[in-house]
């Protein structure tokens, strides 16, 4: 690798083509991220060069490339108004290295357009921490460095390169791992780029109109994960508590902001539940909990007046929160008058459904009694759970209860809602998931976008806020499996080719496993993490010092084995059994007065042995035709190896001067 490469020297089309593809392979994670017009420019740039050294042509003119840059590099600051954050500096930097490509002529230039590669790389893994995008990353990383060797002069073959940018990263390795698992930790980031706004978002918001919770059937995306310490809830109590609307305009329901930020007092009952609850990032405020949350640990969050857990700023960052909950309370306070009077609003719309209100209520003035009625008629009339409703008209619950009868749990939470506000009782509709996904191989709950449910809770006085889910009332022959097969009214939701296909189903959920490992061991590893590390090294009470003298003692200890790794690697001498016996064998006689000519076979230097030493003639004789079968024929012997390394170790010429 120390072959001197002339910086002028002339590229060929084989090599830009494979510096090329190794470009192209970085900037896939952020095809979803950059302009549409800087992918095209950095692919009309690339083409325009491979197919201009195919021709045998040079690079385009230095004016045409100056006012291409010129042009590009503007729109793109007219488009961010900046070249600093993460979103556009790298959109910059993956069009500089398309321009970059576009005036390449000579190997300087390749070693130029493979930094940024590494670059970009680097940025990629700032923008996403999947476990399978660092996989892909040190693949590409792999390559570029494969596609960097080829320039050597003793490394001109592929196969070679990569074999050797292999070893290398292999080899550096033990070093990355030192540094991850000892360089000290900080409360905050070494370095703070400027937030682009760029969270992942929830599925969920802080409004629900007809076919939103619908939309969200299809989506197999992670909302949070769950690991229960105590017993887990049967299914019909896996509530998974969000935002909770009070504001509905005959269409729409929001969540408004006239919520009290005081929670009553409740009084729990029945079995606490304790787990932890894994969070994905989200651009809300809100923290999804077990229906009833009592205790957690997040220490930036509060429980709302709707008992909704919420923190000041939006989730930026996957966060473990331990919380308690309980799935049935008792209030320990009479509701209050803004919240009644809030939770019994009504638009005027929708007048076939007040009506019906009205009659009902007349046959039932029990709040309980009515209750009853409104859900009887859901289980006893023709009503139908799809996840394809036709539209609805402007007086959304009038169509749905009496027109269409066919919809999702928004529909079913909407009509139940405003049946009950219509009778006087308060109500409101509370949103987010039900149910889960049992991952049996690392025993935790899923819960997925697809798991989205809106349901309802009502005050009953002397008992409090009650939960309905009107949806549980449709009966599993009325249920119309549409997309997914996904269902929230009858048995846990599975799809057909889940069923036909378990061992898929299984893959999938020790892949989620693997994420989830990664995510807590590696992702989360802070310096609590670290402190424990040392503890588990008994190094008592540890500090920076102390950190840092561990982090010293690996890095020597790491280029002490990289430093043994190279000598041993241009060590001359072989390696294999075989061979290392033939030297022996040669020493050997060489300690006697015979040595071996440097153009001798194995066989005429037997032959020149017997001449001068006829008493060795025939052992030696025997062992250098042994190791001649041994190199040269086909298929000698599993045996042959063993039995002449044997004969050599027991061979020792009389006469001999030094031992060996």
């Amino acid at each position: 690798m120390s072959a001197v490469i002339p910086v002028g020297e002339r590229i060929g089309i084989e090599r830009l083509a494979w510096v090329t593809s190794c470009l192209a392979l970085a900037l896939v994670p952020y095809l979803d991220r950059l302009p549409p017009w800087v992918t095209v420019t950095v692919l009309a740039s690339a083409g325009l060069r491979l197919l201009l050294a195919a021709r045998g042509r040079a690079a385009p003119p230095r004016a045409v490339r100056m006012v291409v840059s010129l042009l590009a590099i503007g729109l793109l600051f007219l488009q961010y108004r900046t070249f600093n954050g993460l979103s556009a500096g790298t959109a910059l930097l993956c069009l500089i290295a398309g321009l970059k490509l576009l005036e390449t002529n000579a190997r300087r230039d390749l070693h130029v357009i493979t930094m940024i590669i590494y670059f970009l790389s680097l940025g990629a893994l700032l923008q996403g921490e999947s476990f399978w995008l660092l996989c892909y990353l040190i693949a590409v990383s792999w390559l570029t460095t494969a596609a960097l060797l080829t320039g050597a002069a003793s490394l001109g073959r592929w196969r070679t390169s990569l074999r050797y940018a292999a070893r290398l990263l292999a080899q550096a390795l033990p070093l990355a791992l030192v540094f991850w698992l000892f360089f000290p930790r900080f409360g905050g980031p070494l370095w703070q780029l400027p937030d682009d706004g760029g969270a992942a978002t929830s599925g969920l918001s802080d409004s629900m109109s007809p076919g939103d919770i619908t939309d969200l059937a299809a989506s197999d995306d992670v909302a949070f994960r769950v690991r229960f310490s105590t017993a887990t809830p049967p299914s019909e109590e896996r509530y998974w508590r969000g935002p909770v609307l009070h504001d509905f305009d005959g269409h729409t329901w929001r969540r408004g902001d006239a919520v009290p930020a005081r929670a009553a007092p409740l009084e729990y009952r029945g079995a606490a539940y304790r787990y932890t609850v894994s969070l994905e990032p989200n651009q809300h405020s809100w923290l999804f909990m077990l229906d009833w949350p009592a205790e957690w640990s997040a220490p930036h969050a509060e429980l709302s007046g709707d008992y909704m857990l919420v923190q000041s700023a939006p989730l930026a960052q996957p966060i473990d929160i331990a919380a308690t909950s309980y799935t049935h309370v008792r209030s320990a306070e009479p509701l209050s008058t803004g919240m009644r009077k809030r939770d019994t609003q009504r638009p005027r719309a929708n007048p076939r459904t007040i009506r019906l209100a009205a009659q009902l209520r007349a046959a039932h003035p029990d709040d309980l009694d009515y209750v009853h009625a409104v859900l009887d008629m859901f289980r006893q009339q023709p009503f139908y759970y799809t996840l394809t409703p036709p539209r609805l008209a402007a007086d959304s619950v009038d169509a749905f209860l009496f027109d269409t009868r066919r919809g999702f749990c928004g529909h079913y939470a909407s009509a139940f809602a405003t049946l009950m506000r219509a009778a006087g009782i308060p109500a409101r509709v509370v949103t987010g998931y039900q149910g889960g996904t049992y991952n049996r191989f690392a025993d935790y709950w899923i819960i997925r976008q697809s798991d989205a449910h809106a349901w309802n809770e009502i005050w009953i006085d002397g008992n409090g806020w009650l939960r309905i889910d009107p949806t549980s009332m449709i009966a599993p022959e009325r249920v119309d499996r549409g997309l997914n097969d996904i269902v929230r009214a009858g048995a846990p939701s599975m799809s057909r080719w889940q069923q036909r296909t378990p061992w898929l189903t299984d893959t999938r959920l020790k892949l989620d496993a693997l994420r989830l490992l990664w995510r807590q061991r590696i992702l989360t590893f802070n310096e609590e993490s670290q402190e424990k590390l040392l503890g588990m090294l008994h190094i008592p009470q540890p500090d920076g010092e102390k950190l840092a003298i561990v982090l010293g003692l690996c890095l020597i200890l790491g280029m002490g084995w990289l430093t043994w790794t190279v000598r041993r690697e241009l060590d001359p001498r072989p390696r294999d059994p075989v061979s290392r016996a033939y030297e022996r064998l040669c020493r050997r006689l060489a300690a006697v007065g015979i040595p071996r000519l440097p153009h001798e076979g194995a066989e005429g230097f037997a032959a020149r042995v017997a001449d001068r030493r006829p008493d060795l003639g025939d052992t030696v004789a025997g062992l250098c035709r042994r190791y001649s079968d041994l190199r040269y024929a086909a298929n000698p012997p599993h045996s042959a190896a063993a039995l002449f390394v044997a004969g050599v170790r027991a061979f020792k010429p009389r006469g001999s001067r030094a031992s060996s």
